[in-house]
């Protein structure tokens, strides 16, 4: 009668008998085979996982990456809180604010309330020029917004002129990203968990230079400094609690919900709270005030 023990194992791999004429002895050689393969015995090399090498950031990838959230937004409605604070804060320190912008031409129509909704001012800007409205007194002027921070005249805008243009500089600063030039000159470097951007404007006309600070791993802007022709730091602002407005080719579109301002000069202080943001609404001339033309009251 032959024997039903197994046969010495072969090798190290090859655990089978020379018989297994039962059905139990078959599924218990599968079942070894099986656990043996798995324990390593078959040899097979396995490659390590290993992470692609992070991508490398340079000057023209931060550049590119400003130029196409510029672009991305062409119009744009938002409402939001404003708290002012400091020293030359005069008036109101808490307001409501509306906000309309148009990339091209370059506009913005800001509105100011009071919390009860009592209008404050209403000012336009169409490229280089403004017009400031105050409904409550039927008052106006207009100027250059060069000039916006040094008008005279009516002592409520004496006393707003500084705040607005700050406001204006913070809200600007995170609708286009300030967007560089080819004529300006761009130094860049890392800095811990940040990459850092210093942007010197050139030739005539040149003001100064601004630091733009990108998160490593969002590369959003989440702060900017600026300093004057001689290098002296005259404005910070920065950006937080970036969210989702909207969407693009190349992912979504973030826009930062909390924005805070300071003028160190004259140390006024600005936080602007986002309740609502619209991008690219189609506006009308109603969302404009003053029709058919700058510096015509209606």
């Amino acid at each position: 009668m032959p024997s039903l023990r197994n046969e010495r194992i072969g090798g190290p791999c090859r655990g089978t008998a020379r018989r297994a004429p039962t059905k139990d002895l078959r599924v218990s050689a599968t079942i070894l085979l099986a656990l043996s393969l798995l324990a390593g015995c078959a040899r097979v090399p396995v490659s390590p996982t290993i992470s692609p090498p992070p991508t490398a950031v340079t000057v023209e990838a931060l550049v590119a990456v400003l130029q196409e959230r510029g672009t991305a937004i062409q119009t744009m409605k938002a409402q939001f809180l404003v708290e002012a604070s400091g020293d030359s804060i005069k008036g109101t320190p808490r307001m409501e604010a509306a906000l309309v912008y148009q990339q091209h031409p370059a506009s913005i129509r800001l509105q100011a309330f009071t919390r009860m909704g009592f209008p404050l001012f209403d000012l336009l800007l169409v490229e280089d020029e403004y017009q400031l409205r105050f409904p409550l007194n039927g008052k106006s002027q207009r100027g250059r917004v060069a000039d916006l921070d040094r008008v005279g005249g009516h002592p409520p805008s004496a006393r707003m002129g500084m705040p607005i243009r700050l406001g204006l500089q913070a809200i600007v600063g995170s609708l286009n990203g300030s967007p560089i030039l080819p004529t300006d000159h761009v130094t860049f470097r890392e800095e811990g968990s940040h990459y850092v951007l210093d942007v010197i404007q050139a030739g005539d006309g040149a003001t100064g230079a601004r630091r733009l600070w990108f998160d490593r791993g969002s590369l959003e802007v989440i702060r900017q400094e600026f300093f004057d022709a001689a290098g002296i730091l005259t404005t910070t602002i920065t950006y937080q609690d970036y969210r989702v407005v909207s969407s693009t080719a190349t992912g979504p579109l973030m826009r930062p919900y909390l924005v805070r301002a300071e003028n160190v000069r004259d140390q006024a202080r600005l936080v602007l709270s986002f309740r609502e943001i619209v991008p690219n609404p189609a506006l009308t001339p109603q969302d404009w005030g003053i029709q058919p033309g700058l510096g015509e009251e209606n």
